[in-house]
């Protein structure tokens, strides 16, 4: 785990039911039993964030409060189409975390 301390990302990426979930699962259980915070998404989790958080602009406060974690996972990128809103939280999450957090995230076939 130490690549979290340096504030570095990981991305697992493969054809579904080969235990990219698991793994990012596993990561994250170990992650807590280390002491430290992890929240868990999957992408579309994030365009209901947005979609939640658009009507008044709090987006970036809730952001705040995600990235105040050890690392962030966020599972299941290239499974469906990702809607507008998924990639805007995304992307918002990415650029929030950008050299302050870990980002795990898990991808399937494009």
């Amino acid at each position: 785990m130490e690549w979290m301390g340096c504030r570095e990302n990981f991305c697992i990426c493969g054809p579904s039911g080969t235990g990219k979930s698991h793994f990012t699962d596993a990561l994250g259980q170990t992650v807590v039993e280390a002491g430290l915070t992890v929240p868990w998404f999957t992408i579309e989790d994030l365009g209901v964030l947005v979609r939640w958080h658009c009507a008044d602009d709090s987006i970036a406060r809730a952001l705040a409060k995600i990235i105040r974690s050890d690392l962030i996972i966020v599972d299941d990128i290239g499974l469906l189409p990702v809607s507008p809103d998924a990639s805007e939280g995304f992307y918002r999450l990415v650029d929030a975390a950008y050299e302050r957090r870990s980002i795990a995230a898990g991808t399937g076939p494009q």
